[in-house]
């Protein structure tokens, strides 16, 4: 195509009609500027395509984030039943004239057991996504929209449970001495004593099963025992909360993520 463009300029210039010599530079100019455009527009056509790829992948990653957790809050929502549960049990323990000391302190213990694991949501995905200019490889802004609340109301959600937590646990352990409220009584037929413990520690250890709780430590631990059903109620309610925006966030990634 060159070639055959250089001899008609070359034949033009030789002719000396330059109004002819003229046009062909125009029509030149035009076919160089016109290729440019294509080319831009083919460069286009490919960054187009490249980020919807590149879209597509974050969707699916976003996705993948979200069903975690799903999984992670499923497993915490499970041990927060098991805790209410026990608190219950500690209650109706409580609520007999003769409160042992070794079952009201295995559902004590229960009560709170697992209660340091937080929900955290993976955000891996989301701040990958925001680190440059990746916000704009997501044409549907809507879907920022939705990440950005899913985000900041699990933040509200994680706090009240914090707060949940950290009163729960500073009540649990407000007792100093650990053989009067049971501590020490339940968990001599647990694991962490058992396997924390020396053998020589723990067989000198001298509790009683039939060891009965004082009506006013009994009392005490009544008050805590319904205070740990209502905070472990409170958690699951608030897990549920959290389900339902994992839920709806699902549904939204998952008809993007083809």
């Amino acid at each position: 195509m060159l070639i055959f463009l250089k001899k008609i300029r070359k034949s033009l210039i030789d002719s000396g009609s330059t109004q002819k010599y003229l046009l062909y530079a125009i029509g030149e100019i035009t076919l160089v500027v016109i290729g440019i455009l294509i080319a831009l527009q083919i460069n286009n056509w490919n960054e187009e395509s490249k980020n919807k790829v590149l879209g597509q992948e974050y969707y699916c990653r976003l996705l993948e984030d979200a069903n975690q957790d799903k999984e992670e809050l499923k497993n915490l929502i499970s041990v927060a039943q098991k805790r209410l549960v026990a608190s219950n049990q500690a209650a109706r323990l409580l609520q007999k004239d003769k409160a042992y000391k070794s079952e009201v302190g295995i559902q004590m213990n229960l009560s709170i057991r697992g209660s340091y694991a937080y929900f955290k949501p993976n955000a891996s995905a989301f701040e990958d996504l925001k680190s440059g200019a990746n916000l704009n490889i997501i044409e549907d802004k809507s879907i920022i929209k939705s990440l950005n609340s899913y985000f900041n109301k699990i933040e509200g959600y994680s706090k009240i449970l914090e707060s949940n937590v950290e009163n729960s646990l500073r009540r649990y352990f407000v007792y100093d001495d650990l053989f009067t409220t049971g501590w020490i009584h339940g968990h001599m037929s647990m694991s962490r004593l058992q396997k924390g413990m020396d053998k020589d520690v723990f067989d000198a250890i001298i509790v009683n099963d039939s060891d009965l709780l004082d009506g006013e430590m009994k009392y005490a631990l009544y008050n805590d025992a319904i205070y740990f059903i209502s905070t472990n109620a409170r958690r699951i309610e608030v897990y549920d909360l959290i389900n339902s925006e994992i839920d709806a966030l699902i549904a939204v990634l998952d008809a993007m993520c083809i």
